[in-house]
């Protein structure tokens, strides 16, 4: 496929683009199509594969234009559409560290150093996976990552959500008013949540705490059928459930970015201004790692796009400016 490209060592490094966008998720790809038709010089750098978590998304029913597709099909739809009008997507090429001060800013891979004059960061979140029996083998079968993106696939059935924090009750709000009967299984830890917003979650009338028990097991043919707990006093207990939902566990800026300066917010989220500007001058950020209001596609496509205009904008003003 031609979004693959091999680079030789070093064929990079005396090239200056006007835009690298660091992942190729919805937000990434959106950007970038915005970029090349406005005739910048761009490029996309991708750890794993075009269409980013898309690939292990089973089913999507709100994204417009298409009421009912795979999350696998979308993505490539998205990376067919980029290779289309020309962008350029390098995978797999992690990048593994960042000069965000820097004028042009530096990226380093493994392999090649990049320069670009302005960057788009459109990673998305790193997942604390679920390490019991069961949780791997049965994601998206029953096992998700987002309450938002797929609770509506369990209306009328019996949950899990594991999870300890005020993000996790937001998610047991939102799959209160779907789910028959939601388990809350909040562990060993001291919860994040306040107690308020625990009663709040509880009044729903269909949710069970299960305070200081942990999951040890998924259970289930092709799909979840039920899972075991356990706390530290009692034997494990299984409990019948057709979902489990793990909230709580992303973690928006990894290491490498942690040191660059980029201002954050209390739970780690890239800030943002109504142009997808961060604190650091030239560089901006879509999607997920802004915690971009529950981790939608359509709202990481929508940053992604506003991000590459503000970069089109600033560029044809820095033009005009040089004329005049």
């Amino acid at each position: 496929m031609s979004l693959q490209v091999a680079l030789p060592p070093l064929q990079r490094l005396g090239r200056t683009y006007d835009a690298i966008v660091v992942g190729a998720g919805p937000a990434g790809i959106a950007a970038a199509i915005y970029l090349v038709r406005a005739n910048l010089k761009s490029l996309v750098l991708e750890a794993e594969q075009p269409g980013g978590k898309l690939n292990i998304t089973r089913l999507i029913e709100n994204y417009p234009g298409f009421p009912s597709t795979s999350g696998t099909k979308l993505a490539q739809r998205m990376a067919k559409h980029a290779e289309t009008v020309g962008v350029e997507i390098v995978y797999p090429a992690r990048v593994m560290g960042f000069e965000l001060h820097a004028e042009p800013k530096i990226l380093w891979t493994r392999e090649n150093e990049y320069r670009a004059r302005n960057v788009i960061l459109a990673m998305g979140v790193q997942r604390k996976k679920l390490r019991i029996p069961g949780a791997a083998d049965l994601l998206s079968k029953g096992v998700s990552y987002c309450a938002i993106c797929d609770g509506s696939f369990f209306k009328g059935k019996d949950v899990a959500l594991i999870g300890n924090d005020e993000e996790t009750i937001a998610d047991g709000l939102y799959l209160s008013g779907m789910a028959n009967k939601i388990y809350l299984i909040s562990g060993f830890g001291t919860p994040k949540f306040n107690q308020q917003s625990l009663e709040r979650l509880l009044s729903k009338g269909n949710v069970q705490h299960f305070a200081k028990y942990e999951v040890t097991e998924v259970i289930g043919e092709s799909v979840v059928e039920k899972m075991k707990i356990k706390s530290a006093h009692t034997e494990t207990d299984e409990l019948d459930v057709q979902g489990v939902f793990v909230a709580g566990e992303k973690t928006p800026i990894g290491a490498i970015l942690a040191n660059t300066g980029l201002k954050t917010d209390s739970s780690g989220c890239i800030m943002v201004d109504s142009g997808m500007r961060t604190s650091l001058r030239g560089v901006y950020a879509a999607g997920d790692l802004t915690c971009g209001r529950k981790y939608q596609v359509a709202v990481s496509v929508g940053q992604g796009v506003t991000a590459a205009l503000s970069i089109i904008r600033s560029h044809a003003e820095a033009k005009g400016n040089q004329k005049s």
